[in-house]
Formats: C-alpha cells, structure tokens, sequence
C-alpha cells in the first residue's frame, strides 16, 4: 500500500470546504455607491433642463430701478456740494465789502482790504464788464495781472509791478490757471480772483488777483479818412481793409491820426507796444498785418519810418493812425500805406 495514501485520507477529511460567492446584486448601498461612481464620471444622458429666463419686462425694470437708485445718490451728492458751495458762496459775496478795487483798466489798480480775508474756495467776479472781441484759443491776447497777499494787501507780482502778458490765447503765453479765466471774457474786462495760496510767512492765506483783459486793437468800424491822404480803407469788425488809393505816387510824406488816444504818454525812445499793417499803394499788395497773425508787437518808435516816428512823439496810448510813406523814404519801389494801432508803451 502506498505510505502516504493515509495522509491523503486526513486531507480530506481536514478539507475545509471551498464556499462560491454568490454574485451580489446591485441593491441597497452597493447599488447607491456605485450610482454616485458613475455619476461622477459620466455626465447624465439627459440633458438638464435650463433655468427658466424672466421676462424681458421684468429685466428692464430691474434695470430702471438700479439706474434710478445710482441717479438718487449722485443727486443727493450734487445737491449736498451745491448747497456747501451755497454757504460759501454767502460769505464770498460778503468778501466783495473786504476788498476795494479801483483805477483805470490797464494801469496797476487800488486795492484797499477792510479785515482779515477768511480762507474759501477759489472764486472769481466780474468788476468790469468789457464789450470787445470774446477772447478764444489761440486768439491775440493782452492780459495784466496784479497779485494781492490778503492778509497783508501787499503787492507780491513779481518785480513788485503788475505782470503783462502778450500774445496768443494758449498755454505758451498764459499759464494753465490764468489761461482759464480769460477764456471766454471780453477784451476790455476786469476780473477779480480770491484764492488760496502760500504767503509769505510760508502760512496758508487768501490772494486777490487783479486780472485785467486788455484790447488788442483800437477797435473803430465808422472812420473818416481824410481826403489828403489819397486812400481808402474799410473797417470790418474794427480792423483796417486797404480798398484803394487814388494818388499811388506822394511826393511826401503825412501822417493822420484817425483815434486819438487818451491812454499815457508814449516815448519814441523806448519801445511801445503795437498792431499795424502795411500796403503798397500802386498794387494794393499786403506787405504786413499783425492783427490775427503775429499779434501785438514791440517797436522802437525811432525804427519806424521818419514821418512816424516823429508823430509817435505827440500820441497817447490807444491811439490809431495813418501814415502814407512815398517811395523814396520806403523799402522797394512802391510807396506805402500804413495804419498802426498803438496801445502801450512795452514794459
């Protein structure tokens, strides 16, 4: 017998019996898991329903509504800085009975303060209203500032005189802030700027700026040209226009003044400050016209031409005047007309 036919028998019977799995069904919470598996990683076949969209009617008035919850609050803020300008605004009209300003436009004014001037918002009013050209941008403009210390009354422009400004309407003339109140005003206009600003003692205190908006021209539309001169001329808007000449070939010279001025006394010497042109009287060609282009100009009264530079010597400031130059005394072959507004002597 085989020898190990016994232990072949104990096996057996030692056997522990091998028990098949019966297949689990997909239920109860192996049927939840595997639900959740799959979900996570396929999308459903289904497609998901869209949320249902309001109606438009409703859209527009939820955006009315917004629309006039922002326009509330910026009104309420509008109104609230326009009643604090209000109350500035009271104090500054009493600010007109602190400061005094008198004296012709274009010489350095009087200004005499009653009080200590408080401190408020910048501001700026009419003291002479002019009636010439509106100044526009990159227009000729003639400007005099005179600056006030407010707590002092002392004359603080540089130099210790008013400050003249001359040339075009634009930031290469003015700066940014006088640029700006002169914009838009009339040749002829005096305004008064209350500001803050850094006195002398290195405290913060008002200023009084004088801001005279000077002509440019000697404007006059209706001008007799008399008959000795052998020309004439139109004036739209105040500003010469050649038309004719009936003598083209004077044999001297003569000089007319069409507005006497009654500004100061000029000095031939010195430079004075101008706006002229000049024309041939035989072809009418313009060999000059400052008026709109260049704008004013200084002069030395003794580089004129002689006829002029001797009637310079008699003329006040603001004065317009014709002088008809033969050809022997001018440049070129032709006589000359020339028509000058003198409005200052140059500082």
């Amino acid at each position: 017998m085989d020898a190990n036919a016994g232990s072949h028998g104990d096996d057996t019977k030692n056997a522990v019996p091998i028990s098949t799995p019966e297949p689990q069904t997909v239920s109860g919470e192996n049927q939840e898991g595997i639900s959740s598996d799959l979900k996570r990683r396929f999308p459903p076949r289904k497609a998901a329903v869209p949320a249902k969209k309001k109606p438009s009617v409703w859209r527009i008035l939820r955006w009315w509504l917004a629309a006039a919850a922002v326009l509330a609050v910026a009104a309420t803020v509008v109104l609230g800085f326009y009643l604090w300008q209000a109350g500035r605004g009271q104090e500054m009209n009493g600010l007109s009975t602190q400061v005094k300003v008198s004296g012709q436009l274009g010489e350095q004014p009087v200004v005499e303060f009653q009080g200590r001037m408080p401190i408020t918002l910048p501001n700026s009013r009419v003291a002479i209203r002019g009636f010439g050209p509106q100044i526009r941008e990159n227009q000729d403009v003639r400007v005099m500032v005179s600056v006030y210390e407010g707590n002092t009354g002392k004359l603080v422009s540089q130099g210790g005189k008013p400050q003249i400004f001359v040339g075009k309407a634009n930031a290469s003339t003015l700066p940014s802030g006088l640029l700006t109140e002169v914009i838009g005003r009339n040749e002829g206009s005096r305004l008064i700027v209350h500001r803050p600003a850094t006195a002398s003692d290195g405290k913060t205190s008002m200023e009084v700026d004088v801001i005279d908006v000077l002509p440019t021209a000697v404007y006059q539309s209706q001008l007799q040209i008399p008959e000795a001169a052998g020309v004439n001329f139109s004036f739209p808007q105040g500003l010469p226009h050649f038309e004719s000449a009936s003598n083209t070939q004077p044999q001297e010279a003569a000089t007319f003044v069409l507005v006497p001025g009654k500004g100061e006394q000029l000095d031939p010497r010195k430079k004075i400050l101008a706006q002229y042109g000049v024309w041939e009287l035989d072809s009418g060609k313009k060999r000059a016209y400052t008026w709109g282009n260049v704008g004013p100009q200084q002069i030395v009264g003794e580089s004129t031409f002689q006829s002029l530079s001797q009637q310079l010597t008699a003329l006040r400031a603001n004065s317009r005047i014709l002088a008809i130059i033969p050809a022997d005394q001018a440049t070129g072959d032709s006589a000359l007309a020339v028509v000058m507004d003198v409005l200052a002597c140059a500082k």
